[in-house]
């Protein structure tokens, strides 16, 4: 049956991957191509296979969807309220965002540090900031300096945004709201740590990821090779629209209000991302009809 044994090649292969030493590319040997072995099961048991796992993967999908959703709503909120900033409506003023908040960039991985008293704490890395959420599936350990942790450690409210990546995901960033006691962050996220006399965070983190922040970074970013970066210094010139305060903190309150909707939805898709790996493990263990 040619959609089980694509099923079981892929997993073969996921499995391979995961056991596979690399420097900075993983490869496939021919050795190894040339000793895979994909199970067959009776024909029926294939079919019941490949139907289980297709109602897994629709319920993985439709999860995603609503995830996305909920993004698109808190965007069409966010136009509503404040217009389109690529056109500012409202003539909200412009100012850079330098001068109405403090930018750094956080701890570097790898530094000496023999023979000093140091502390091992929980750090964010690029891989945990994504494109209006964090990610916390994973958190990671680092040791550094006492200091390090004063000097680093994240506040609530503050905004994380990543240095680089693809192109398309520059200004990608989300606020943190202490979802951890302690945490820092590595150095090629920028932390911004606003006025809240003229900024609210959740505003600010809106627009640095609209379609607006996206053309500025795009604008000024270093690119190479399908890879695209900024620095601190074109962070510090973002020129940031300073709306209503009033206006800000009400759509604050909003994004609050679809974030504990959020949470549960990361609950429910942490939970069907388990569920469907262990699908993939007793379907071709043979654990799933024994």
């Amino acid at each position: 049956m040619p959609d089980f044994a694509y099923r079981s090649l892929v997993k073969i292969l996921k499995d391979i991957e995961d056991r596979t030493a690399f420097v900075t590319v993983k490869h496939l040997s021919a050795k190894q191509l040339n000793t895979i072995k994909i199970p067959v099961p009776p024909l029926e048991t294939q079919q019941k296979i490949v139907s289980i796992l297709k109602k897994a993967e629709e319920t993985k999908k439709l999860r995603a969807q609503a995830d996305e959703l909920t993004q698109k709503l808190l965007q069409s909120v966010f136009l509503e309220m404040f217009g389109d900033p690529v056109v500012n409506p409202k003539n909200w003023k412009e100012i850079k965002l330098k001068d109405v908040s403090e930018i750094v960039s956080g701890v570097t991985k790898g530094r000496k540090l023999a023979g000093k008293p140091t502390v091992f704490v929980p750090y964010l890395r690029v891989a945990n900031v994504q494109d209006g959420y964090l990610d916390l599936t994973e958190i990671k350990e680092i040791e550094v300096l006492p200091s390090d942790v004063e000097k680093y450690a994240l506040q609530g409210g503050d905004i994380l945004l990543t240095e680089g990546g693809d192109p398309d995901k520059l200004g990608r960033g989300a606020v943190w709201n202490r979802q951890i006691p302690t945490c820092i962050h590595q150095n090629h996220i920028f932390r911004v740590r606003v006025n809240r006399e003229c900024l609210v965070p959740e505003y600010l983190s809106m627009l640095i990821g609209s379609t607006y922040g996206k053309m500025y970074f795009l604008k000024s970013a270093k690119q190479t090779t399908g890879i695209a970066s900024i620095n601190s210094t074109q962070l510090k010139n973002f020129p940031a629209l300073i709306a209503s305060l009033d206006l800000q903190l009400r759509f604050a309150e909003m994004v609050h209000q679809i974030e504990k909707t959020t949470v549960s939805q990361q609950q429910s898709s942490f939970k069907i991302n388990n569920l469907f790996d262990s699908l993939m493990q007793k379907a071709f263990t043979g654990e799933l009809f024994s």
